[in-house]
């Protein structure tokens, strides 16, 4: 399997976000950012990653509290 990488700019068209938020999920490591061989300031994300937060997940559900007597 090849690695595709995208822009962050493509990756956020790609998300439906701003690329502010995807900045901020760089910085908080739920992304990681790969720096561009051909272009040092241009900064690359695989979009295996940027598909796998896209991803739904099923939210924890709490178990019901029993009521007081």
């Amino acid at each position: 399997m090849s690695d595709e990488y995208l822009s962050l700019h493509e990756a956020a068209d790609l998300m439906r976000v701003s690329r502010f938020k995807l900045w901020r999920l760089v910085r908080d490591g739920k992304l990681a950012a790969h720096q561009s061989e051909r272009d040092r300031r241009e900064k690359l994300v695989r979009r295996a990653d940027v598909e796998a937060i896209m991803r739904p997940r099923p939210l924890p559900i709490a178990p019901a509290k029993k009521a007081a007597a």
